[in-house]
């Protein structure tokens, strides 16, 4: 299966979660495209089998460039096989990725999935990275990448 896994980070986790679901999908025989639809946002889904789309959510909104790709190809991306992911530090996910794709996405999604979330300080700019080590009342680097749910959705797309 030609698959596209089309994403969005803004720290690097979701770049990390891409990465790990395409070394999946690559052990199972399937030719995977990975694309950072911030860095090249005119990717066409319209060649692929099956597309992944996904990307961080911070302040309770998905990452704009997913938003942006998602809007853009919506008739495309209705029309193929397509599982929806997320990552963020959110425990309520499955309420969160409602605000991120729309409604007739998400319905017929073949899978829906929560990614996990990392703390990478360094990456953020200094006022973001006061008001997260406040709200997680840490200063510690996090990794809390759920590798289970990224294996388990590649198993649910390709299925």
């Amino acid at each position: 299966m030609n698959i596209l896994i089309a994403y969005a980070s803004r720290y690097g986790t979701t770049a990390k979660c891409a990465k790990i679901l395409e070394e999946k999908l690559a052990e199972k025989g399937h030719e995977v495209t990975v694309a950072d639809v911030k860095a090249n946002n005119r990717i066409d889904p319209s060649a692929f089998d099956l597309i992944a789309v996904g990307g961080s959510f911070v302040a309770f909104r998905m990452n704009s460039f997913v938003t942006n790709f998602v809007k853009r190809n919506l008739k495309t991306l209705l029309e193929k096989k397509v599982g929806v992911f997320m990552c963020g530090a959110d425990n309520i996910w499955e309420e969160e990725i409602k605000k991120g794709f729309p409604s007739e996405l998400l319905d017929k999604a073949a899978a829906k999935a929560y990614f996990g979330y990392e703390m990478n300080w360094e990456k953020m700019n200094p006022l973001v990275r006061s008001m997260m080590q406040k709200a997680s009342k840490t200063t510690e680097a996090v990794s809390k990448i759920n590798t289970d749910n990224i294996y388990k959705f590649a198993e649910e797309i390709t299925s």
